[in-house]
This record gives C-alpha cells, structure tokens and sequence, in this order.
C-alpha cells in the first residue's frame, strides 16, 4: 500500500555550504599497505577457441544445427533462432508475445500449461528488433514429447477476441506503469530520442487504437508463418542425436525457406548543443549526457575497458571520486564510453549525475570539466589496469554462454575469443595511452543533454545556456498516442 500526496509538514533546511574534501589518491593506510603485501596465487586467464567448443549438424531439411555438450547434468536448451525482428515485421514481436495467451482447438491455455508442467518443461518465444527466437527447455529424457507438444501449438494455435483483450490489457497497463518509472523515461525514453529522434525501434509501435482493432487471427498466422523462413537451431544438452531425430520428427517447414523481410532502418542522429527536458514530479533531479563518437573499432575495446573503471565507473573512479565524494554535488554520477553492439554501429560516450534540484548547475559544470579534462593519478591507474586485468583472468566463459558470447562476437565482425587480445594490450597500457584515448574520444564531445526534473524546482536558465531547450511530453516520447482505452 502506497499512500499518494503532497505531505504538508516537511521541515526545509536552508543550504550550509558544502566545503570540498581534498583528495590523498597517493597516500595508503597502513592496513591498505599490508592488505596489497599479502600473497596470493594470481589467477591465469581462460580463452575460449569458439570454433572447437562448438560443434555442427544437420537436419534431414538442411537446417543446421550448432550444439555443445552439457557435461553438468541432464537439462537441455534448444533454441530455434530467425534472424529477424520487429525490424523486418512491425507486428512479429506482438504475435509471438500473444502465443503465450493461447491455446489449440484441442487444448485450452490453462491445459496446454499444464502438459508442460507435467513434462518438466518450459517454452518461450520472443522477438527483439532483429532477432526472434522459439526456445524449450527442461529434463533431456522429456524433450521429442515437448518438442511435440511445442510444435503443435505452434501449428495448430487458436486466437479468440477474450484471449486478445487480455492481452491487450496487459500491454497498456505496461506502458502506463512505464510512464511513472522516471529510470524508463530517462534510459529509454531521453536515450533513444537524443540517438534517433522520432524515428526509432522504441517508437516504432501500435497504439492503443490500434492494438484493439487488430484481428487477432492475423497475429496467430504470423506465429505460424514463422516457420516458413530462414532459421538455425542450437542445442545445449547431452545427447544430440537424440535431439537431432526429435527435430526430424517434429520439426516440420517448407522444403524452400523464405528470405527475410527488408528491415527498417534506424538512422542515428548527431549529438550536441542540444538539451531535451522532461518534468516529471520527483524530488531529486537526474541528467545525462550524450556524446556520439565513432563507428565500432574493436581496437578501442582495450582502452575503453581502462578507460571506464578508472574514470567513470565505481566508487574508485575519477568522477565519482570529484563530484560525490570531493565536492557532494551528487548522490550518484558515472560516465563510460560504449561500443556499439554491431560492426557499424556508433560508439557513444555516457555521462550521469543525479542530485538535488538546486545543486545541478554546478554539478553539471563539474562533470563538463571532467569531461574536458581527466585528473592524472598514477597509482590509481596502476590500481585500475590490475582489477581490470583481474577481473579479465577471472572470467569464465562454459556452458551455452560459450554459443551466445560468439554470437556477440561475430555480431561486431570478430571470430575469435578477442579478450586475449585485449589482455595483452591492457598489460602494456600506460597513462599515455589512458591520455591520447580521452583527448580522441572524450573530450571536446558533442553533448546532448537529456534532463528529468520537477519543473518547478529547476534552474531553467541555467539549463538552457547548455543548448536548444527543448521539453517533451512522455506519450510523445514513447510515441504513445492513448495509453488507455476509454470504454
């Protein structure tokens, strides 16, 4: 239970001043002196070599299967993966979210549930932008018969307007509760908008007139004509022949698999001088800021990791260390540098502070001298190229990670477990290094400046000076034209 309103009887304290704390990165305790001269055996990197670990077959149909071996126990996961998303069919990721609602002309919903629970098996389907998947999981003895009960409800599903209108419901209670959540209008809403503007995959949808005028039946044939295009299986389980026939069985498609849709294309927008606000009724403030930067170059993958945990990431990092700690212009701040997800994708650089209403503009110039100029701290730096190389040797990458991490791989044009690479290249890095990285892609960036605040509470001059203001509603943001439907 949550109590909404305005509390009458809140105390305002006047602003004391804060006086800022010097930083000592150079000067060590003495418990932190014997703390780094206790002994310990260092940890030795594990890489992977993706093209041994994982394994290929074929189905009667041509359709190849890739698959590793589950050497832990006796569960399986088999995903039957389409290249293609909301991208290629606006309305693919509403049909294959709206199969969880159904049921067969010879089972309802509720029993079809049931068969999977009784099996030890799950299901679930889902599509993202560019990518679809169909996966089942569960006991490896129990697979050919939840393969065939996943199968026939993938054939032979019924829509029915009931089923429909629940579904419906579900996704506008959804995006209204989205609309309190002042994270989701910042990290989706603001992000999205400074990189793409109007046009973007997370504006790209239907509105509540229109989800309730669409006929269900046609998002149920959508679903089954999934299966009609291109796709690839993978299979993480022991085994695999046994996997093999039940796909032969059950797994029936069209002798020649369609080509995928075109897809839309998001174009990315140029950043700077540019300042989008949203008022929204909250106590603190919070802002980002967004920089674009260059194409993905897997040479940055190194010094940008560096880059990250000594400057912008983590209570020992540099921003942290000036704006919270040093000055107390913020509760929480951060910045790191992102590569983009896919070869051809642009790299961004990310910077956030989220403090008191009043303390903003000089938090802001603050984390604008940051970025500007990066504070040297040599001991720190060496701090930071040992935990990154730490945490590197620690990682280990097995079971069907092993498939997914080389999927994330070969999505940024590289076939190889390149942590070795990077390994190397943060061992010989020097401050230099750190230094030419941020003065090539940190400073000087074009920054667009994303704000939510409560009006009322804000220094609007001040922001404007950062930039064309300009403030936006949330529907507007998330391209919701009605959120509810009026009966």
């Amino acid at each position: 239970y949550k109590r909404k309103g305005e509390d009458k009887n809140i105390a305002k304290v006047q602003n004391p001043g804060i006086t800022p704390v010097h930083l000592n990165r150079d000067k060590q305790s003495d418990y932190v002196k014997n703390f780094e001269n206790l002994k310990s055996e260092n940890l030795k990197p594990v890489f992977v070599d993706y093209k041994s670990e994982i394994h290929t077959n074929k189905l009667k149909n041509g359709i190849e299967v890739s698959y590793i071996e589950n050497k832990i126990n006796d569960l399986f996961n088999l995903n039957i993966i389409f290249d293609m998303g909301s991208d290629n069919n606006k309305k693919l990721a509403l049909a294959v979210g709206y199969l969880d609602y159904l049921g067969t002309e010879k089972l309802s919903p509720e029993q079809v549930k049931k068969e999977f629970y009784k099996l030890g098996i799950s299901y679930r389907v889902s599509a993202g932008g560019d990518r679809s998947n169909v996966s089942l999981s569960g006991l490896k003895e129990n697979l050919p018969k939840g393969l065939e009960l996943l199968e026939d409800l993938w054939d032979n599903a019924v829509a029915d307007q009931e089923s429909y209108d629940k579904y419906v419901a579900m996704i506008l209670k959804s995006r209204t509760n989205g609309k309190t959540q002042k994270d989701n209008i910042l990290r989706n809403g603001l992000v999205n908008y400074a990189k793409y503007g109007e046009n973007s995959r997370l504006r790209n949808i239907y509105s509540a007139e229109e989800l309730t005028k669409m006929n269900p039946d046609e998002l149920v044939q959508i679903i089954k004509d999934l299966k009609g295009y291109k796709q690839r299986i993978f299979y993480y389980g022991k085994d695999v022949n046994n996997a093999v026939t039940a796909l032969n069985e059950s797994h029936k498609v069209p002798a020649e698999l369609k080509n995928y849709p075109e897809p839309v294309k998001y174009k990315e927008l140029e950043t700077g001088d540019k300042v989008n606000f949203v008022d929204f009724d909250m106590v603190q403030a919070e802002m980002m800021f967004v920089a674009k930067g260059d194409k993905f170059d897997p040479q940055k993958l190194a010094r940008s990791l560096v880059f990250n945990t000594y400057f912008g990431s983590g209570l020992s990092s540099i921003v942290f260390q000036e704006i919270r700690e040093s000055k107390s212009l913020a509760y929480s701040a951060y910045s790191y540098y992102s590569n983009g997800r896919k070869k051809g994708d642009s790299n961004y650089t990310i910077a956030y502070v989220g403090t008191q209403a009043n303390k903003l503009p000089q938090a802001v110039d603050a984390m604008l001298e940051l970025m500007n100029n990066m504070p040297e701290a040599q001991k720190q730096f060496e701090a930071t190229k040992k935990a990154t190389l730490k945490k590197i040797a620690a990682e280990r990458i097995t079971k069907s990670n092993i498939f997914w991490k080389y999927e994330g791989l070969k999505n940024r044009g590289i076939d190889h477990d390149n942590r070795e690479e990077i390994y190397q290249e943060v061992e010989k890095m020097t401050m230099n290094d750190l230094k030419d990285f941020f003065t090539e892609n940190i400073k000087g960036g074009k920054y667009t400046a994303l704000v939510i605040g409560n009006k009322k509470d804000m220094d609007m001059k001040s922001l404007k000076k950062l930039g064309k203001f300009q403030e936006l509603e949330i529907d507007y943001l998330f391209n919701y034209k009605d959120t509810e439907v009026k009966q």
